[in-house]
Formats: structure tokens, C-alpha cells, sequence
């Protein structure tokens, strides 16, 4: 698990799973251009499918896990934490769907093949959930059940199945890792332990300089602009600090502190202590379900692209995906163990995925009974011819 690839002092911290989201998208977007080529298909088209695809495939996604965590997470908050991608929230299934509306309305609105267009998309779609979901595995989200087999993994302190362990009890916590305090028990945020001592004392510490200069420069009767720069200051580093606190928890982290320590009761336990409490509180092997949604996405997407050279029917490749995903998908939703059985007896992909299994059934049955072989408006695409270069006038000669 490494949610975090690296953090650019002062700017950003890149996420594992958004640059995995992201290299997966733009390898499937040019591998998806160059099959457009090889079947004289528009290139220009599919680039502005991938966009539409990239729009509807993120709105759709972040739909589908509002609406089925509403209650767990979102209702009576505010609209700006419903639109907050950063903390997290994204079902595959709801992007995909979102992503086929997006692309189906543009090919209906440009009048262009949509059977062909979604063929060549297809290969594409497995190919950047491939990658998303290794994105999944560096971040520590879809795991999967307890599992002793040898290719099991054992996901960290105050990770998404370490914490669910021990909310079900399979895991066990030190008694200074968790916070008692609220109404529901927490555990110490991982964020805050592994914060350098440095960055975490120095918010504080310039806090209090800028308070000290405060009540020095009242005392000393300074003019009345110098002070008020200066409240100014102390006012924006005030913010700066709790702001910290609560990003990164450091209340639970200071509560934690004032347990006695292990190796010498009479003082509490140091950030160090706790640290190492925290390295060998590791959580019950679990299924890399995650890896296994991604291996099955890549061999899909090999078969679906093979299949696309291959194919004499145009539409064949787009039901295969709608067909074979959700075999897949259902059967590894029977693994995983972060999604709640709360529709018709079965977690709500499964439910999507029989869905979308009869209704790719029913789609390839009328493709073959129905459908001619190819679609009327497969036209080849012919490039515009560059125009002619204007020749120079030469300068006349008298």
C-alpha cells in the first residue's frame, strides 16, 4: 500500500490512484487512436469520445457512490463535500455507464457509427480500469476477505481493511492508537504519526511567535497600522495551524501522548513509541482483490482487442465487454468485503452486473438476428488533402 507517490514541496502531494487513473487514460486513448487508424475509423472522433468518456466516466462514477453511501457519508452536508473527488469515492461501474451515455449521445448527435466507434473504445475501457485498479491496491480501497493463501497481503496500520478489521473485530488495535473520546472510537490517524516532528511543531511555533510580537509591540505602544499587520499575521497563521490539526488529526495524536509509556510509566508515550506500535500492528492477510480485477481486465482487454481485427460483425466487441465484465465483476464482489449486501440480497455491482449481463445477452441477440453484418454509416475516413503552398511572388524586373 502507498497511497502517496510523492509530494511536491508547497504545491501538492500526487496520489497513487489519480496517476494511475491518469496513465491508464492516456495509454488506452492512444492505443485506442491507433486502432481508429488501422480500421480507416476517425481519429479526431475518438479523442473527443475519450474527453466525453473521461467527463461522463468521473460524473457517473461519483453519482453512483453518492447515491449509495447518501446516508453513511453524505447526507446533511454540504454540496462542496459531495463534489470533492480529493477524499475519495468512485464505482467503476457508475463511470462506465456514465461514460457509454456520454459517448452514445455525441455518435447519435454527430451521425457517426456508433457500433464501430464503440468497438474501438472497448479494448480501451479494460485497459484503463486495468490500471486503476493497481490504483486501487497502492491506496488501500476494494479489498478483499481473509484469506491464508500464499498470495495474500497484509495491508497496514490504519488502512480502508485494517480499520474495517478491527471495527469487525478480526484485528486487534494498542489501547494508545485509539481515540475514546467521541461517541464513536477512532483510531490515531496514520497521517499524524508519520508526520515529521519538525512540520508538525513549526505551525505552532510561528503561531506563537507572532502572538508574542503582538502583545510586545501593544505593550510598547507601536502605531496602530504596525499592530494591526501584525494581528493581521498572527490571524493567518492562527488559520494556517487549525487548519493542520484538522487535516491531519494531530488532536487524537496529542491524546494519544498522554498515555503512560510502556517501557517507563512515570511520563507518556512519545510520537516514536507510538510509531512503533503502529509498524507491528499490522492487520489479517486479506485477497489482493484488487490485483485480481486487474489481471482480468488486462487479459479482457487483450481478448477484446484481438477480437476487434477478428470480428465480421460490427457492435461484437462492445456486447463481449457488457457480457464477460460482469461475470467477473460478480464473482469477485463475492470476495471483497467493503461493499454492503443491501440490493435484492447482493452487493449493488453484482446487481448491476446481472443487469447489464442480460441486457448485453439480449443486445447481442438482436445484433445477430436484426443487424446487418455492417453498420450503414461505417464510412472510411479520408484524410483532408493539405493544401497547395502558395508560391512567392518573385519581385519584377525592369
Amino acid at each position: 500500500m502507498h497511497p502517496e507517490l510523492w509530494t511536491i514541496p508547497g504545491i501538492t502531494t500526487i496520489k497513487s490512484y489519480g496517476f494511475m487513473l491518469m496513465v491508464g487514460f492516456l495509454s488506452a486513448v492512444w492505443f485506442a487512436m491507433r486502432r481508429a487508424m488501422r480500421v480507416k475509423a476517425n481519429p479526431d472522433v475518438v479523442l473527443n469520445l475519450a474527453f466525453i468518456a473521461l467527463i461522463g466516466g468521473v460524473g457517473g462514477a461519483r453519482i453512483m457512490f453518492v447515491t449509495h453511501y447518501w446516508q453513511e457519508q453524505f447526507a446533511g452536508r454540504s454540496l462542496l463535500s459531495i463534489l470533492d473527488l480529493r477524499l475519495g469515492g468512485l464505482e467503476f461501474l457508475g463511470g462506465l455507464l456514465g461514460a457509454f451515455i456520454g459517448i452514445f449521445a455525441y455518435l447519435l448527435i454527430k451521425r457517426e457509427s456508433i457500433r464501430v466507434y464503440l468497438d474501438i473504445l472497448a479494448p480501451g475501457a479494460m485497459w484503463g480500469l486495468a490500471f486503476g485498479r493497481i490504483g486501487c491496491f497502492l491506496n488501500g480501497c476494494c479489498f478483499g476477505g481473509v484469506c491464508d493463501a500464499p498470495w495474500a497481503v497484509e495491508f497496514p496500520y490504519a488502512s480502508n481493511p485494517y480499520i474495517w478489521q478491527w471495527q469487525n473485530r478480526q484485528a486487534r488495535v494498542p489501547a494508545e492508537l485509539i481515540d475514546t473520546r467521541g461517541i464513536v472510537p477512532t483510531l490515531v490517524s496514520a497521517s499524524a504519526l508519520n508526520m515529521p516532528d519538525l512540520d508538525r511543531r513549526r505551525p505552532q511555533r510561528e503561531l506563537e511567535d507572532l502572538e508574542q510580537e503582538v502583545a510586545i509591540l501593544k505593550a510598547s505602544g507601536a502605531a496602530p497600522e504596525e499592530v494591526r499587520e501584525a494581528e493581521r499575521k498572527a490571524a493567518a497563521a492562527r488559520k494556517s495551524y487549525e487548519a493542520l490539526r484538522s487535516e491531519k488529526r494531530l488532536d487524537e495524536l496529542e491524546a494519544a501522548q498522554k498515555f503512560p509509556s510502556r517501557s517507563h510509566p512515570q511520563r507518556g508515550t512519545s510520537v516514536s513509541e507510538l510509531q512503533h506500535l503502529a509498524d507491528h500492528a499490522g492487520g489479517v492477510r486479506v485477497h489482493p482483490t484488487q490485483l485480481y480485477s486487474s489481471i482480468h481486465a488486462f487479459l479482457l482487454s487483450a481478448l477484446l482487442s484481438a477480437v476487434f481485427y477478428r470480428r465480421r460483425r460490427h457492435g461484437l466487441v462492445i456486447g463481449l465487454l457488457f457480457l464477460l465484465y460482469p461475470i467477473a465483476r460478480a464473482t469477485i464482489e463475492g470476495i471483497r468485503v467493503d461493499n454492503p449486501h443491501d440490493s435484492a440480497g447482493m452487493t449493488v455491482s453484482q446487481f448491476i452486473s446481472v443487469v447489464m449481463f442480460l441486457g448485453a445477452a439480449a443486445y447481442l441477440f438482436v445484433l445477430y438476428k436484426f443487424l446487418p453484418q455492417r453498420c450503414p454509416r461505417a464510412v472510411p475516413f479520408v484524410p483532408p488533402e493539405p493544401e497547395p503552398a502558395k508560391a512567392t511572388p518573385q519581385p519584377s524586373r525592369r
